[in-house]
């Protein structure tokens, strides 16, 4: 008989979503590396069920790689970039991106063949064949990889277009057309006025987590972060992150340089901007991150819901890590994190005091 275990994956009611058990610590390892063991201890149904949760972890960076390789373009055909223009920049990516045997990345594909090897895994766990499961959990794993990094690849490659051809000041915009749903998110979820720092700072961990490790950061790219518990905060590290991160890294997988470099020539800030932590030589699809984690979330809340010390190219490291910040009270979120972005830190928090001071002049 297999061995008895709890349920790998629970119901979390303030996300409305499965999540997996298990304390901060647990939350470090891959979804990957526990399917395998699962499998190995003859734990078949908890095998199953943690493969198809990495398509749970990876499907919001499936969705939105899709979306911008869409927004992208039309962003840059109604700020003048003409057809021919864009053709060719559409042309350059797509030989970038090109799969291991020469084909054009096909994203849906790609996505498509990761979840149907999911699938022959929990067959495979179903059969009791535990070498064959392994065989196909690591090739569901690659493909995802593969898919995930050429997509990301694209995203990047756009946003250096509209960098390139339009100047640094459209990249704000360009984001802010990609991700502005999830400002309202963070408004409507992680306002201290509507809901209690201790129910918004478990939704932050948990989503924090899953996104990190769908995305597949760490090392040997498995979706693996380090979480550690400090005095006033959680600090999540990622080595690398597996979007923006990796790009500042050699990528052992395809063989190739820092993707900041050629052929890629991913594109990094080359002033100081608010944005942009004011730092030169933060990739501008990190941007994101500042937006989404920082400078909105001061604007309409009064404080930042992750504070975040990115990868700067230029710095020496050859790799450099990301690291996030999960205050347990947004009342100690120190005033040089608020400097960092171009924000003072205010005398009252939460949104209702945002629209006073605003009403206030």
């Amino acid at each position: 008989m297999p061995p008895k275990s709890e349920e790998p994956l629970v119901w979390h009611d303030v996300l409305e979503q499965r999540v997996r058990r298990g304390a901060w610590p647990d939350q470090q390892r891959s979804t990957y590396r526990l399917a395998a063991e699962a499998l190995k201890e003859g734990r078949h149904a908890d095998a199953e069920e943690l493969a198809r949760f990495t398509i749970e972890e990876a499907v919001e960076g499936h969705e939105i790689y899709r979306d911008m390789m869409v927004l992208i373009p039309d962003y840059l055909r109604r700020h003048g970039v003409g057809v021919e223009a864009l053709e060719e920049e559409i042309a350059r990516l797509r030989e970038l991106t090109a799969l291991p045997d020469g084909s054009p990345l096909d994203a849906e594909a790609g996505w498509a063949a990761y979840k149907q090897r999911i699938e022959a895994f929990a067959e495979a766990c179903r059969q009791g064949d535990v070498e064959g499961g392994l065989r196909l959990l690591e090739e569901a794993r690659v493909t995802w990889r593969t898919t995930h990094d050429r997509k990301c690849d694209w995203v990047c490659g756009l946003i250096e277009v509209v960098a390139r051809r339009l100047g640094e000041e459209h990249v704000v915009p360009v984001w802010d057309e990609a991700v502005g749903a999830m400002y309202d998110y963070y408004e409507e979820h992680y306002d201290i006025d509507k809901t209690p720092w201790p129910e918004t700072m478990d939704r932050l961990m948990h989503i924090t987590a899953i996104a990190l490790r769908g995305h597949l950061s760490g090392p040997g790219r498995m979706g693996e972060v380090e979480i550690r518990e400090e005095a006033e905060r959680w600090t999540f590290t990622f080595d690398p992150c597996g979007s923006g991160g990796r790009t500042m890294r050699a990528d052992p997988d395809e063989g190739l340089p820092a993707r900041i470099e050629a052929p890629f020539g991913h594109a990094v800030t080359t002033e100081e901007h608010d944005w942009a932590w004011n730092r030169k030589g933060v990739c501008l699809y990190c941007v994101h991150c500042c937006l989404i984690s920082e400078i909105n979330p001061i604007k309409r809340l009064g404080y930042p819901a992750r504070v975040i010390d990115p990868p700067v190219w230029g710095s020496g490291d050859p790799a450099p890590k990301c690291t996030w910040y999960i205050y347990k009270d947004p009342a100690l979120v120190p005033e040089e994190a608020y400097a960092e972005v171009g924000a003072r830190k205010p005398e009252t928090l939460g949104a209702a005091a945002v629209r006073r001071r605003r009403s206030e002049g």
